[in-house]
């Protein structure tokens, strides 16, 4: 029932604003039109799982086709997936729903012993899937009781292929670092193009580094016809796969689950394991995947935090090479000249809970410094340009709390108590936002200057666009702060004096550039 290969299950938005379901192989042929918009009955969450998804098994099944390039049309689509289950006439690997336990269900392996030990039951895909908040608030669970079967398949994949340890008896995938963690992705995709030329871009990459992964993870991996649909593979719950088995693209599972039929209805029933599906606990995640990033001291893959990607954390992701490694996604080739899109997706794993989902695709590079990623003095040069427009945040944000706390106290310049510096929490946060949407637009405009005046003028525009916008939110504060009527005037004059004069203090970051500050003071709020 349910078969991926023949049924129109997938729900998809075309680029031409019309709606269509349809099969496995003609989401291939779609996205390798770059034709598709949106997928409806997938959610923010599973985005990766997803496109990782069908980046893995395209370049499985190109590669053991003997294929050098991606299919276009659905039917050889159809053709060089079968290929991957020809032992399955009916297709079994490929179908939601299969009653037998002796075959396996999509993403779903057999239960040679039956489904007995399947105790656990979810009724809805949203109760399979793998995003728990401690109070459920970020995504309510329970609520998809009307969920078709491209619900249950997002949900699946999702599950088998990014789940961290969630309790005895559900250990995660391989693919991370340590059991409360979860897979993220870093990468780059056309700047222009849509969700197909994302995916074409990430095969092509994958195909042609293939050998390459093979020689860097030398111990792990077989080298040709290795375990790659680990669905194909019984599991009794007890045993592990050895990485040496296994194709270097492989598509794990990680849980044991069957869907069957209930009343008209798909439900998922689960069962215990005794151990992880793949052996690789000493690996903490550093398998090759060709979205992670691994730390450079430690080799482990990284593990995202409640921060996610702002701004600070992403630019020492992408460019602190004595703190990551980039993964393959992050390189482009050299002879192209299109803009670059970061994608970065991720969950911040959590111990029986998970700290959220975080994605960012709001910022694009020209290919001259996507090239500069991969190459070590140039990196440093980016990197140098992040850390110092980091520290001139800081001064700003430093500047924007003084004059915050002085406007709480009244218009003291001293003895500020921490009451008062606590009512700048929120407009530095506030600050830190406006800041996030242009560092990268202000980083690459700095790399790409001309000559040493260049450089200059973009670091100018980049402090006053910074100090317009904490001078709009301290003229907030100062409105809105407590404090008393009879000392608001003297408030107002003291907080932006205070402002200014951190700013322009002799030892201050911006004291080597005095121009930054022309036009700044002569709207003073006094």
């Amino acid at each position: 029932m349910h078969n991926l290969l023949a049924d129109p299950l997938i729900r998809l938005r075309l680029a031409d604003g019309t709606t269509d379901s349809v099969s496995l192989p003609e989401v291939y042929e779609a996205l390798t039109a770059d034709a598709v918009n949106a997928f409806p009955a997938m959610r923010p969450h599973q985005r990766h799982a997803w496109h990782a998804f069908l980046a893995q098994l395209g370049v499985i099944a190109i590669e053991r086709s003997g294929r050098s390039a991606p299919p276009r049309s659905a039917a050889e689509w159809r053709a060089v997936l079968r290929e991957l289950t020809a032992g399955f006439g009916g297709d079994e690997p490929w179908r939601l729903i299969v009653d037998d336990p002796a075959l396996p269900g999509f993403m779903q392996c057999l239960a040679p012993a039956g489904f007995g030990a399947y105790r656990g039951r979810a009724a809805t895909p949203d109760d399979l899937d793998i995003l728990v908040t401690a109070k459920n608030h970020d995504v309510k669970r329970g609520v998809a009781v009307r969920g078709g079967p491209d619900d249950w398949m997002f949900a699946l994949i999702d599950l088998q292929t990014m789940a961290g340890f969630l309790g005895a008896g559900n250990y995660g995938i391989a693919r991370m670092n340590g059991g409360f963690s979860a897979r993220p992705c870093l990468g780059l995709a056309p700047a222009e193009g849509g969700l197909g030329a994302h995916l074409l871009h990430d095969m092509r990459r994958m195909l042609a580094g293939r050998d390459a992964l093979l020689e860097r993870h030398a111990n792990y991996f077989h080298p040709r016809n290795g375990v790659a649909l680990l669905w194909l593979e019984a599991w009794d719950g007890a045993t592990a796969l050895d990485l040496r088995r296994l194709d270097p693209y492989f598509i794990e599972i990680c849980r044991r689950v069957r869907l069957r039929v209930e009343e008209g209805r798909i439900v998922a029933w689960t069962a215990a394991s005794k151990t992880a599906r793949v052996a690789a606990k000493e690996a903490h995640g550093n398998l090759g995947d060709f979205w992670t990033p691994i730390g450079v001291k430690d080799g482990k893959a990284l593990s995202l935090s409640s921060v996610g990607f702002r701004y600070d954390r992403l630019a020492k992701l992408i460019l602190d090479r004595d703190s990551f490694a980039l993964p393959p996604a992050m390189e482009v080739g050299t002879s192209q000249t299109a803009r670059w899109r970061v994608v970065a997706r991720g969950v911040a794993g959590g111990q029986g809970k998970t700290d959220g989902y975080h994605e960012r695709n709001d910022i694009a590079f020209g290919h001259r410094t996507t090239v500069a990623f991969g190459r070590r003095d140039e990196r440093d040069v980016l990197a140098g340009i992040a850390e110092a427009q980091v520290e001139e945040i800081r001064e700003v944000q430093g500047a924007l709390r003084f004059g915050v706390a002085v406007a709480a106290s009244g218009g003291e310049l001293s003895g500020l108590t921490k009451a008062d510096r606590m009512h700048a929490n929120p407009y530095a946060r506030r600050l830190d936002e406006a800041v996030d949407s242009r560092f990268f637009e202000f980083l690459e405009r700095r790399f790409l200057a001309a000559d040493d005046a260049a450089k200059a003028a973009a670091r100018a525009d980049f402090a006053r666009d910074m100090i317009r916008t904490a001078r709009e939110l301290l003229g907030e504060a100062v409105e809105t702060v407590p404090c008393q009527a009879i000392r608001r005037h003297r408030a107002r004059s003291r907080a932006f004096s205070a402002f200014h004069s951190r700013l322009r203090r002799p030892q201050g970051v911006f004291s080597d550039q005095p121009e930054i500050f022309q036009a700044q003071e002569t709207d003073n709020a006094a």
